[in-house]
This record gives C-alpha cells, structure tokens and sequence, in this order.
C-alpha cells in the first residue's frame, strides 16, 4: 500500500490524522497544529477553490443565479451565497 504524504492548506503542517468521513464517505483530516478539519477531495460545489471568483465575474457580466448555476453545475442557492 502506498502512503501519501499529507499537508495542511490553511498552515502547510504535515501534522494530520484522519478525522472520520463525511456523509458521502470520503475522508476528513484534521491538522494537529491549526486545528483545521479538511477533506482532499470536495463534493460541495460552492467550496470548491476559485468558484467565488467565477460566480463574481459571471455576475459582473450579467449573468443570473440559475444561469450561472447552470454554467458551473451547482445548486442557485450555492450561487447566491456569493452574490
């Protein structure tokens, strides 16, 4: 079995261990030395890197809530928490 090396994105700290799962099974980490619970991979659309920047510049365009939803294929109200 491989390992893999696992670091922090708020503080880069090496310190993790897993932290259980998320309802859809995928698992949580928790970094010892920030106390910040994350997960390497993200289901939830809406806190994904770079969507808020997206969502901002499609509504600087003049594209609606469902429009956008649409686009990035996410929920509206995932939308609208950024707009």
């Amino acid at each position: 079995m491989a390992s893999v090396n696992i670091h922090c994105p708020r503080c880069q700290s090496a310190q993790v261990y897993r932290h259980g799962q998320n309802p859809k099974g995928h698992d949580r980490f928790r970094c010892r030395d920030c106390h910040r619970v994350f997960q390497l991979t993200y289901t939830y659309e809406a806190r994904k890197p770079g969507i808020k920047e997206l969502i901002t510049e499609m509504a600087f365009n003049g594209a609606g809530v469902r429009d956008t939803a649409r686009t990035l294929k996410m929920m509206s109200n995932g939308v609208s928490l950024w707009q």
